[in-house]
């Protein structure tokens, strides 16, 4: 992992959600290859479904459109993957990401407040964090229904660093996702990028963000920064 050449110690830590923390993606693709399943769709090319990870909303239906047709029935797959998806998450606690519970304690015992930005639905991000114990890590949660603007839109990163009364630039923003980079980039944070199904391009790569394999690599940079105060 290729260290950042200047480390400070951030105000306050700025987390997404899904594929960050919370292995979620996984359970979302399952739940889209039951559905095409279900209704007859053979699915052979998962790199057209990928470029929707981080997108929300009719946004996955006109890439699913534009990749696998427009013959491609969206309107009758996009139902049922969120049945089978929330019948899942709404019940059973998602696999942590390696090294998220132990960023969280450090950060927690060093008094950094963390947030969270995520796109997801108020409901359903709650049942997510307490599901999975995570949700006293939390000052602030930012969801999809609290902005105007989702991610790549920096709104969601200026709002949490705004609720949490800090600069975004003084924030370390941690995401898995290539919207979740550019929103968490244009609003000026410093940011790790822990891909998650889909390995930045090299045009992502040209934002200048730190990109490592885990968690355990951004609380080791987190750990030097501490001892740098």
């Amino acid at each position: 992992m290729e260290r950042p050449t200047k480390l400070y110690r951030p105000t306050a830590l700025i987390f997404d959600l899904d594929g960050l923390l919370l292995d979620t993606e996984t359970i979302a693709r399952n739940a889209f290859l039951d559905a095409c399943n279900e209704v007859g769709w053979e699915q052979t090319d998962f790199d057209v479904y990928v470029q929707c990870i981080g997108r929300h909303g009719p946004e996955i239906g006109d890439v699913l459109k534009a990749g696998y047709g427009s013959d491609f029935p969206w309107e009758e797959i996009g139902p049922i993957t969120q049945r089978r998806y929330h019948e899942y998450i709404d019940h059973k606690p998602a696999d942590i990401k390696p090294g998220a519970s132990e960023i969280l304690a450090f950060a927690e015992e060093c008094g950094i407040p963390c947030g969270l930005a995520t796109s997801s639905r108020h409901p359903t991000t709650n049942s997510k964090l307490s599901l999975s114990n995570l949700r006293e890590f939390f000052s602030i949660v930012v969801t999809g229904d609290d902005v105007g603007q989702s991610k790549p839109h920096p709104e969601p990163y200026l709002l949490t660093a705004k609720r949490l009364n800090v600069s975004a630039n003084e924030c370390w923003a941690l995401e898995d996702s290539e919207n979740g980079v550019r929103s968490a980039v244009s609003a000026g944070c410093i940011v790790f990028q822990v891909p998650d199904l889909v390995q930045p391009s090299p045009q992502l790569r040209r934002l200048g963000h730190q990109v490592v394999d885990s968690l355990h690599d951004v609380l080791a940079v987190l750990k030097q920064a501490q001892n740098l105060e």
